[in-house]
């Protein structure tokens, strides 16, 4: 980026009021990251209630070649670097261990808890459990099923279920959250408290690319989770998060530098380019007038194939996920007051209790399933559909139903 360009950009900023920016006051919570985990619910929504809705406008990878998991992924890799490491920096890692220990305790906990209650579900006659205990692959007509026949016995189930190696796959995704936090989190402070970070980060890139060129993939913990997510590729956006919330103060003093900034710029352009690239996917489900067709369909395609795919990470979807976090982040600390007057009252709320919205939703996919409603073929019927479920998930959350029981 050249000096007139950098200058350019100062000048446009310049426009933006500073009572618009984030009051950092140095406190642990960031709600900016509150909000765009909160952002991460409707888009949830577009992926397991897989009905064509104006949701889909946003949530079916048109804001980037990115889905919700890894932006749920970054997301609580900072946090856990943030809130933890803070009491490290305190305290020594001694102190941090108990609560993540915790922590990890719980979280197992409402994992083995959700794929029993699924399996015990599955006995009851009247409700038909199809769409959380088996997956339909779209693109290969194939469908699996999530659980042991009906006529398995008990002790397999509930072996399973400790293993996480059955479930809802709408919910397998919290069983890699809970595995990458056991296995990870202890092993990423440890690094950090004996000055190794340089170390630590090299040898998560050494796992990555060394999954990304196995086939299949490196499956060590065998858990259901692991055919969709694998966790020695996954674990690189966890730990590099983990780092990054626990050297935040550095990394926003680095951005506030002139190459801070250029970066962040570069990174904003990385992602508008992003975003314009994804609008040329060919799906059948979008009208034409809501794509784009610079890149024709069997180039995009191969291009999606070969550098953007999901379980293994692919190097352009991996990009794409670090500019576009970087981007939005930028922005609403720029123009925090407008965004939060705006959209804060409906995000903030869900992202702080995100993982209890992940247990509830499973259960309103099951039920919106057994429901007489039409074939969801009608748009404005889905589109009313998914604001009514985001709607009472957001009264659930604000009346705190059954929060002394499911975590948040």
């Amino acid at each position: 980026m050249t000096t007139e360009t950098l200058r350019a950009s100062r000048s446009f900023s310049e426009l933006i009021p500073s009572s618009w920016a984030y009051p950092d006051t140095g406190a642990t919570r960031d709600l900016r990251l509150d909000l765009m985990r909160g952002f991460v619910i409707p888009l949830l929504f577009a992926s397991h209630f897989e009905y064509f809705s104006a949701l889909m406008f946003i949530g079916w990878e048109r804001i980037g070649v990115v889905s919700t998991a890894e932006i749920f992924v970054i997301l609580s890799g900072i946090v856990v670097g943030m809130v933890y490491g803070k009491k490290m920096k305190r305290d020594g890692l001694s102190a941090v261990m108990p609560g993540l220990i915790q922590r990890s305790v719980s979280l197992y906990r409402i994992s083995v808890v959700m794929i029993l209650i699924v399996a015990a579900i599955r006995y009851l006659p009247w409700i038909d459990s199809t769409i959380i205990t088996t997956f339909h692959d779209p693109y290969g007509g194939k469908t699996f099923q999530l659980y042991p026949p009906m006529d398995a016995s008990i002790f397999q189930v509930i072996s399973k279920a400790l293993l996480l190696q059955i479930g809802p796959h709408q919910f397998q995704i919290i069983g890699m959250y809970v595995s990458m936090f056991i296995l990870f989190t202890p092993l990423v402070f440890f690094m950090i408290s004996k000055q190794k970070t340089g170390l630590l980060l090299g040898l998560s890139w050494v796992l990555y690319l060394i999954n990304l060129g196995a086939n299949p993939s490196f499956r060590p913990t065998n858990a259901q989770f692991e055919y969709a997510f694998p966790i020695l590729t996954w674990q690189l956006i966890y730990v590099h998060g983990m780092v990054a919330g626990y050297y935040k103060q550095e990394l926003m003093a680095f951005f506030a530098t002139d190459w801070g900034k250029r970066l962040v710029y570069a990174c904003i352009a990385l992602a508008v380019g992003f975003m314009l690239l994804t609008w040329n996917h060919p799906l059948d489900q979008f009208p034409d007038w809501a794509k784009l067709h610079f890149v024709p369909p069997d180039t995009f395609l191969y291009l999606y194939n070969e550098y953007f795919p999901k379980s293994t990470l692919g190097i352009g979807r991996l990009i794409n996920a670090v500019v576009l976090f970087v981007a939005i982040y930028a922005l609403m600390t720029r123009c925090w007051q407008p965004i939060n007057k705006a959209l804060g009252w409906l995000f903030i709320p869900l992202g702080q209790a995100s993982l209890y919205v992940f247990f509830i939703h499973v259960f309103l996919l099951l039920a919106i399933a057994n429901t007489p409603l039409p074939g969801y073929d009608n748009f404005w019927l889905n589109t009313s559909i998914h604001a009514g479920l985001i709607a009472l998930v957001w009264v659930l959350v604000k009346k705190e139903f059954l929060f002394k029981w499911i975590p948040h």
